[in-house]
Formats: C-alpha cells, structure tokens, sequence
C-alpha cells in the first residue's frame, strides 16, 4: 500500500522553504534601506539613470517642511521640439503626512 502525503505535511515542507526566503528578502530590504538613509545623510541627495531614466533621491529638510523627494526624467519630442519630461513625487510628513505630485515639461 502506498500512503499518500497528508495536506498538512506539503504546508510544513513549503513553509521550510518559505521562511528562509522570506528572511532573506527582510534582510536584503533592509539593507538597501540603510544604504538609501546613509547615502541620502552624508550627500543629500542620490542620483542614478536606468534604461534611459533619471532618478534623483533628495531630502527636503525645510522650516516648515521635512520628508524626501523623488525625480523622474527623460527626453520626450513634443511637436518636433525636443523636451525633458519631469515626474516628481514629494513624500512629506512634516507637518503631517502627505504625497504630492509633479510633472512638467522643459522644451528648448
């Protein structure tokens, strides 16, 4: 006779694999994070360009306001002239929590 495997004992054999995973990612999310906050301490800002894309990271540390910043951009033509599309997404929460929106386009 052959038994078969019992439903609880695949989610146990699945959750072994899945816990390890799992923390792995923690500490990988982590660790960007903390590589995020000190880059953006010690410089105040953080920029890289991917598949054509700008990014820019900075933080607003102002009187009245303090969260980060995120910019966006790339080249679009826009009736035969060629422009910079800018995407910006303000995270503020000082003095209190809000997302703002941003985007514009700078033509020559």
């Amino acid at each position: 006779m052959i038994d078969t495997p019992q439903p609880q004992s695949k989610f146990k054999e699945r959750l072994k694999w899945m816990v390890p995973i799992g923390l792995a990612m923690l500490v990988v999310c982590v660790g960007c994070f903390m590589c995020l906050t000190i880059g953006l301490v010690a410089r105040g800002e953080l920029t890289t360009s991917a598949l054509g894309i700008d990014f820019r990271l900075w933080s607003v540390n102002e009187r009245q306001q303090t969260g980060v910043g995120l910019q966006r951009s790339y080249t679009v033509q826009n009736h035969g002239q060629t422009c910079v599309h800018f995407d910006v997404t303000f995270l503020l929460w000082k003095p209190k929590l809000s997302i703002e929106n941003l985007a514009y386009d700078n033509c020559q």
